[in-house]
């Protein structure tokens, strides 16, 4: 079974995706959806396996937080340092999508060494005036994150693949960001 939010191709219970969301929770970065999926998926196929041998999801809890386990495989792959051989011409490139997704969001966003994305009116306030806008980054070397546009700001890493539809799910949470539907993250 799947959920409705999983990524296209992938099968995951929704046990397995809600168990998921849970673990992400506490992580301190943002998933995207098609991150959540893929990791749903690892952990429905790691329960299978245990079911396979007899041992039922609810056996695994004693031991380890499979849910947790599935979350920091698939955060390594997607993290800071996962792409050693990543280009500055494949990060430009993912700029690119990522402005044009966000504009096809309703925000206006320009290059200025990371992607500027302009507050909005339901913004948490942000930097030494409250006014900042956005800035998100694109690590060459694999990762996204977001901050206010302001040196010494807090940064919200934000794991994504580093691909087309990454940067559009990407856009996503800068959107929800910006509108006001995550709250002030960077509170302390």
């Amino acid at each position: 079974m799947s959920t409705p939010d999983a990524a296209e191709g992938l099968a995951c219970s929704a046990e397995a995706y809600a168990a998921v969301e849970k673990a992400a929770e506490s992580q301190g970065s943002l998933y995207v959806p098609i991150v959540l999926a893929e990791t749903a998926e690892l952990l429905t196929d790691l329960w299978a396996a245990g079911a396979r041998r007899g041992v039922a999801p609810a056996d695994w809890a004693s031991v380890i937080d499979l849910a947790v386990v599935a979350r920091n495989v698939v955060t390594k792959k997607y993290g800071r340092f996962s792409d050693p051989e990543g280009t500055m011409a494949k990060a430009v490139s993912l700029q690119g999508h990522l402005i044009t997704a966000l504009e096809e969001v309703g925000l206006t966003a320009r290059i200025s060494g990371p992607v500027i994305v302009d507050r909005g009116p339901d913004t948490p306030r942000g930097g030494f005036h409250g006014d900042a806008d956005i800035e998100v980054h694109i690590y060459v070397d694999g990762g996204w994150a977001f901050a206010f546009a302001e040196y010494g700001a807090p940064v919200a890493p934000i794991v994504a693949p580093a691909s087309e539809a990454g940067a559009s799910q990407v856009a996503d949470i800068i959107r929800a960001f910006v509108r006001g539907e995550l709250g002030d993250l960077f509170r302390h």
